[in-house]
């Protein structure tokens, strides 16, 4: 699946988009891990079809997966 990455997480990633292949929230969240230097102290939400989600739950693969730093309305 694709993942869309934002703001910092990006830029630590070197490129704003990867493809990973995961089952579940949690699993992607352990790719990202292996995938990006630091991943795991950075602050984040993960999005799945434009909701942020804060479980974990099962990935089909055709979602619309996004992760987001911090950000502030305006």
């Amino acid at each position: 699946m694709e993942v869309l990455l934002f703001g910092m997480i990006a830029e630590k990633a070197g490129t704003d988009r990867l493809q990973l292949n995961a089952a579940s929230v949690a699993e992607l969240r352990r790719s990202m891990s292996e995938r990006i230097p630091g991943f795991e102290q950075m602050v984040h939400v993960i999005a799945i079809d434009r909701v942020i989600v804060t479980d974990d739950r099962p990935l089909l693969g055709h979602e619309e997966v996004a992760v987001l730093p911090p950000f502030a309305g305006g």
